[in-house]
């Protein structure tokens, strides 16, 4: 039996949570088309017979400039320390960027092996595949990689065979039933807010966030739920809740159509907006209720 740990890494936007889900069967982490959808460092357990491999969500690598974007930098950097593998994801068809230097800056001294994974072949035409990935290998001294397409490609066999050579004999670190080591109410809170990230434009993605007030288990099995969406200003409460309630009735229908899924039952979904002045400067806000590790 194999077991450990392997971190995805790269600049934002690059499809490392579509990679995750595919990886996994199913989906875990969110998704969206913006960058820095992922805010937090997630573990998902992939079980198959031979092998238990904890692969690790990990926000793009970036400058910050907030409380927030630090607390991102701080788990991705944690991500690097003790693991088996790092996966290093590239955009095929963005090409190298500044951000893909800043990526190299932070894991060049970094003694764990890196395998790099150049993503969205699907977006770059075949005959260009090949002089982009060679440009990326020489840049940065890799050796072989992947070339995928995590949003159109279906059997990821491969890939999982490379990563399990750098996976050490062991016994599983957790149970073969869990998914996720992050709680059902972090779950909940970031399915809500991929429907935010998904239905808004501009700034309102990145100044909203979703605090979980209650969540029980009625007698029936359905799930009760009560989340709250903060903004910063009340013009952004507005925005989120749309024309005649039409916004915000369409995110609490996706999230509600993902949650029933997840959880295979039934759930009540209870969702408003509040207001919550200059939530992303307060550190207390950000430890206790919206999951930002401050160790």
């Amino acid at each position: 039996m194999k077991s450990g740990f392997v971190t995805l890494y790269g600049k934002p936007n690059v499809g490392k949570s579509t990679l995750i889900n595919k990886l996994m069967g199913q989906k875990i982490v969110i998704v969206s088309d913006k960058p820095q959808t992922t805010w937090h460092r997630i573990n998902c357990v992939y079980n198959d017979e031979d092998s238990q491999i904890v692969f690790t969500d990990t926000p793009g690598v970036h400058k910050p400039v907030s409380p927030v974007n630090r607390y991102m930098l701080r788990a991705i950097t944690d991500s690097l320390i003790g693991m088996d593998l790092i996966l290093w994801i590239f955009d095929l068809e963005t090409g190298i960027t500044r951000k893909d230097d800043l990526a190299f800056d932070k894991i060049k001294d970094v003694k764990t092996p890196v395998m790099a994974v150049f993503n969205k072949s699907d977006l770059v035409p075949e005959e260009k595949v090949k002089d982009r990935v060679a440009r990326i290998k020489s840049k940065y001294k890799l050796k072989a990689g992947h070339v995928i397409s995590a949003v159109n490609d279906t059997d990821f066999q491969e890939l999982l065979s490379d990563i399990k050579s750098y996976i050490p004999q062991g016994q599983p670190f957790y149970s073969p039933e869990m998914l996720t080591d992050r709680s059902t109410k972090f779950i909940i809170s970031e399915i809500i807010r991929e429907k935010v990230f998904r239905k808004t434009y501009e700034e309102i993605p990145y100044t909203t966030a979703v605090y979980v007030e209650h969540l029980s288990e009625k007698a029936d099995g359905k799930l009760h739920i009560r989340a709250e969406i903060w903004v910063e200003r009340p013009s952004q409460k507005g925005m989120i809740i749309g024309k005649q309630a039409g916004l915000i009735k369409a995110i609490r229908k996706n999230a509600k159509r993902d949650l029933k899924y997840l959880f295979d039952r039934s759930v009540e979904l209870e969702v408003y907006v509040k207001v919550k002045k200059e939530w992303r400067k307060k550190e207390q806000l950000l430890s206790e209720d919206l999951y930002f590790d401050n160790k």
